[in-house]
């Protein structure tokens, strides 16, 4: 049997690797597998398609990480909150901030209405932490990374990510700096050498991939895939793990509500911009979350403290993540300036200190949990599969996915069929 699989992310590429019986060939639409697992180097610098770490439990997938070789970072995450460092997470660490914030922040917790009926992650936010954090920290945030405000996002994608605190971790992180991990990770590990690319090394060495392969039309009636640069292929089962939109955008007679529903899925693109440095202790902290609503980066990153292969030696780099709405035009010049800005006001380091700037814009990063999404998601879905088609990853279940559940994804699709 003849199986195309359509992107080769983790999920296509976990696809390849498991299936039986099965001829199956991965059509990329880049020059490279990948993914948003994608390695980049630079003037001797290596950095990642955003942040990425391996910190599954999963045994299954922990057998395919660790066949590659790995370095085991202690997940000590900070916050920067209007010139101060906090540890992460701010509700369990407000030891950081002044006494009268500690105040209102407590006495806000203990008020909360945790009968508050949630029908938004406004109400669950506000019944779960109280005001004076939804409004100071996760409001902020929410709208940096999600790119809409709390009020307009729903629930079902929170999981193991936000915990409901209790009062006397709260209490104790106000007075005590040793509050331990509060991390929802014990463990994060990142390959010793060539960046996060390299834990897909043993799936892309299997695959038999065609790269640069931009799908233009699925006809469904003949089992053909058309791409962009005029070749076609021809296919027994189609496996798609490119996003959805555009999957229903490459099928013909898509009925008018089907296509609606389609165009009303949101999601985020992401700005990366990449900073070397001359020296080799510009990051403090392995990763921050950014709360100053003047700074539009929502987190940065340290690739040279992931790996100490990731920088020449006596350097190190910083990678600032900038979301965007997929409906909002990016002004990539202001977005450079503003971070570059933003290293000088967090007191990172001075021009001087800079080796080069690097941008890219990743044209998906993450899906957007909108009110409404899951039956918009339902919708297309459903159609899609009545078509025949197999939807693998992040965003062919439109799912908001880890690395290692998007190759759980691909592996569990194989192996079902």
């Amino acid at each position: 049997m003849d199986t195309v699989v359509l992107g080769a992310g983790i999920s296509g590429l976990a696809y390849a690797a498991n299936a039986v019986n099965e001829n199956v060939k991965v059509y990329e639409k880049e020059n490279v597998a990948g993914g948003l697992c994608k390695t980049y180097s630079k003037d001797g610098y290596t950095f990642d398609a955003a942040i990425h770490f391996s910190f599954t439990a999963n045994e299954e997938a922990r057998s395919f990480f660790d066949q590659t070789p790995y370095d085991a970072k202690y997940p000590d995450a900070y916050n920067y909150y209007h010139g101060s460092y906090v540890r992460h997470p701010v509700i369990y660490n407000l030891n950081g901030l002044s006494s009268d914030l500690k105040c209102h922040g407590i006495e806000s917790f203990v008020n909360r209405r945790k009968d508050l009926q949630v029908n938004n992650y406004a109400d669950w936010l506000a019944g779960s932490y109280g005001q004076f954090f939804k409004e100071k920290f996760y409001d902020v945030y929410t709208k940096k990374y999600w790119t809409l405000p709390s009020r307009d996002l729903s629930t079902t994608w929170i999981g193991v990510r936000l915990q409901e605190p209790n009062l006397h971790k709260i209490l104790y992180g106000a007075f005590s700096e040793d509050t331990g991990n509060n991390y929802y990770a014990k463990e994060m590990r990142y390959p010793l050498q060539g960046g996060y690319q390299t834990f897909l090394k043993p799936l892309v060495d299997k695959a038999d991939i065609v790269t640069e392969k931009d799908v233009q039309t699925i006809d469904i009636q003949n089992r053909t895939v058309l791409f962009k640069d005029g070749s076609k292929v021809n296919y027994d089962k189609l496996v798609s793990s490119i996003p959805l939109p555009v999957l229903i955008n490459a099928l013909p007679d898509v009925p008018e509500q089907i296509r609606a529903a389609a165009e009303r899925l949101m999601w985020s693109r992401v700005s990366i911009v990449t900073i070397g440095f001359n020296r080799p202790d510009v990051a403090k902290y392995l990763w921050l979350y950014i709360y100053d609503e003047d700074i539009m980066s929502a987190r940065v990153y340290s690739p040279s403290m992931q790996s100490k292969n990731n920088a020449p030696e006596g350097c190190s780099s910083l990678q600032f993540e900038i979301y965007h709405n997929n409906r909002e035009t990016i002004d990539e010049k202001a977005v450079i300036k503003n971070t570059l800005d933003a290293v000088v006001k967090m007191g990172v380091a001075q021009p001087e200190n800079i080796c080069f700037t690097d941008y890219r814009l990743l044209p998906y990063g993450n899906v957007i949990f909108y009110n409404g999404m899951e039956d918009d998601r339902k919708i297309v879905k459903d159609y899609i599969e009545s078509q025949g088609i197999t939807l693998i990853g992040r965003f062919g279940e439109w799912e908001y996915l880890w690395s290692d559940q998007s190759y759980l994804s691909g592996k569990h699709a194989a192996q079902r069929n």
